[in-house]
């Protein structure tokens, strides 16, 4: 959260020069170092470079981690790093291509326009609001489910994975009907363009109806990354990605416009929340993590 407060900061003092703000009768000089685009990165890093250090020292000296005073090796044992790349290769190579597809759709929007683009961006940013509390839920579910394995409670694991899921559903449900009521005010905030605005408002109202699916699928990845079950969730999240969402957009696109790539997401988002369902409902997950010997420590 500071990061992100302290990024706006910095980016409101390089990004641009010195200015005069008028509040009411007062007018305020504003200091400003006036980078433009460069200021607005500088200002990315510095907020980073300030988060990263408050980590770091939270890990180096709080009571309850410490690692400075802990006695032991540190060298990473085999059967560890097995463990390690067994789960975390699948996810590292779903987010690369999943970031491949991000560039495919924004060139398949790219022939729609000026105004195209930057409605498609624009309603990117706003949806942010909807899906951020669901991947807060995830990243607790994750969490709880991996502490319950690693304690050899599994009933416990199923209910905290229902319970989070559910929650989450529930959050983006309401999220994506405030999303649905409130796009024009939303849209407009980012721009006074009445052809954006329409764009973007009904590229949000697509979007919304499938928040509650969407909610199932952010959720119940972080609950198989908890159990350790990654290869399967990741073919979920890259099968959808590419063979429904940039199949049917790059088909609805043309006839469509920018509402068409919006119901390509809208259906692979809903088929994608469904395939999750239903593997959270097969229990295969938590078999999974028998198959890496995840022990009690």
């Amino acid at each position: 959260v500071l990061m992100c407060v302290l990024d706006v900061v910095f980016n409101f003092f390089l990004i641009f020069p010195t200015r005069e703000i008028h509040i009411f009768s007062l007018v305020i000089t504003v200091p400003g170092a006036g980078f433009g685009v460069w200021g607005a990165a500088l200002g990315t890093a510095l907020a980073e470079a300030v988060a990263t250090f408050l980590m770091l020292r939270k890990l180096i000296f709080s009571s309850a981690l410490r690692i400075w005073r802990e006695r032991g090796s540190f060298l990473p044992e085999k059967s560890t790093l097995r463990k390690a790349f067994h789960i975390g290769a699948p996810m590292g190579l779903e987010r690369l291509l999943t970031c491949s597809a991000q560039v495919v759709l924004t060139i398949i929007v790219a022939p729609l326009g000026a105004c195209a683009i930057a409605a498609n961006s624009f309603a990117i940013t706003a949806e942010s609001i909807c899906y951020m509390p669901g991947y807060g839920i995830a990243e607790a579910a994750t969490t709880l489910v991996g502490q319950s394995i690693g304690a050899a409670k599994k009933k416990l694991a199923r209910e905290f994975a229902h319970i989070s899921v559910g929650l989450g559903m529930a959050v983006m449900t309401v999220m994506g009907a405030v999303m649905y009521v409130g796009a024009p005010a939303i849209i407009g905030i980012m721009t006074p363009d009445a052809d954006i605005v329409k764009l973007g408002v009904e590229a949000l109202r697509i979007e919304a109806w499938a928040e509650p699916l969407f909610a199932a699928a952010i959720v119940c990845y972080g609950v198989f990354v908890g159990a350790g079950d990654t290869i399967i969730p990741s073919c979920f999240n890259l099968g959808c990605m590419w063979g429904i969402r940039i199949t049917l957009a790059a088909i609805l696109a043309p006839v469509y416009g920018l509402a068409g790539v919006w119901i390509a997401m809208c259906i692979e988002l809903c088929c994608r929340g469904t395939l999750f369902l239903g593997r959270l409902k097969s229990s295969y997950w938590l078999k999974r993590s028998d198959k890496l010997k995840i022990s009690n420590a």
